[in-house]
């Protein structure tokens, strides 16, 4: 599992990342290139910190915040 500050610099994520509180849940914001982009905050990892965040990485390339650690311990190809 990766940090959440290590994914985003991989990214090409550059200045200012903010942890934003909504109606709809928590996300992240940051920028690439000026561009604005968000990652969601699991449910259950609202009160994180930036700091403490690690990203889940889905299958479909979705990233998710989280404080938790999660590993793959099972995969099944439906046909």
């Amino acid at each position: 599992m990766t940090k959440l500050i290590a994914h985003l610099k991989s990214i090409g994520a550059t200045g200012k990342v903010n942890l934003v509180n909504g109606p709809n849940g928590a996300f992240i914001s940051y920028s690439i290139n000026d561009v604005k982009s968000t990652i969601p905050v699991g449910k259950r990892s609202q009160q994180g910190t930036l700091e403490s965040f690690n990203v889940l990485i889905t299958e479909d390339g979705t990233a998710i915040a989280t404080v938790n650690q999660y590993e793959e311990v099972e995969s099944l190809e439906l046909v």
